[in-house]
């Protein structure tokens, strides 16, 4: 699989090998009469590979959502750091940093 090497846990590419192979629905076939620019956007978001699926920014400007865009009113997030998950911490300190995340969120 090619996007094994994008995945750092272990445990989930290993997971993710497990599965069976599959064919990619056809989702105008699936959704019936659904409108192919709405499908276009859900096949592009439901892509499995990071580096080639939309930011946010790049599917709020998608033409399925031209009328609802207000380019005006979308401010952009800074990346959320993450890098605490890779950290190995016995499961006490993690519930405690969850508690403490918990008790701190506003």
């Amino acid at each position: 699989m090619l996007l094994s090497f994008q995945i750092s846990s272990k445990e989930a590419r290993n997971y993710i090998r497990s599965l069976p192979v599959m064919r990619k629905k056809n989702f105008s076939e699936v959704f019936q009469g659904a409108n192919s620019v709405a499908i276009d956007l859900l096949e592009r978001m439901l892509e499995l590979d990071a580096d080639r699926r939309p930011t946010a920014t790049e599917a709020l400007a998608h033409p399925y959502l031209a009328s609802s865009a207000d380019p005006t009113d979308e401010p952009t997030a800074e990346p959320c750091d993450q890098s605490f998950e890779e950290r190995d911490l016995p499961v006490q300190e993690w519930k405690r940093l969850v508690y403490e995340e918990t008790v701190n969120f506003v």
